[in-house]
């Protein structure tokens, strides 16, 4: 995974949180573990020939990752 993918990556979740409505937007802290839950789904997928392109033909990730996060912190 290079530089540019993880700032692809990033500017990707950062486009789906501004998506949510305001009562349902992710924190900054949200958005950051998001983003970093994606790019670890993304350098886990890599090993077995995926990418991010792939990723994208069946499902919203960025946004996904968000909602992940965001059930997490439901949780606690």
């Amino acid at each position: 995974m290079t530089h540019n993918d993880l700032d692809d990556i990033a500017a990707r979740v950062a486009a789906a949180a501004r998506g949510f409505a305001s009562g349902y937007r992710p924190s900054a802290a949200q958005t950051a573990d998001a983003a970093s839950v994606l790019r670890d789904m993304v350098a886990a997928a890599e090993q077995h020939g995926l990418t991010l392109s792939d990723f994208d033909a069946v499902a919203d990730f960025p946004r996904i990752a968000i909602q992940l996060v965001q059930q997490r912190d439901a949780q606690i």
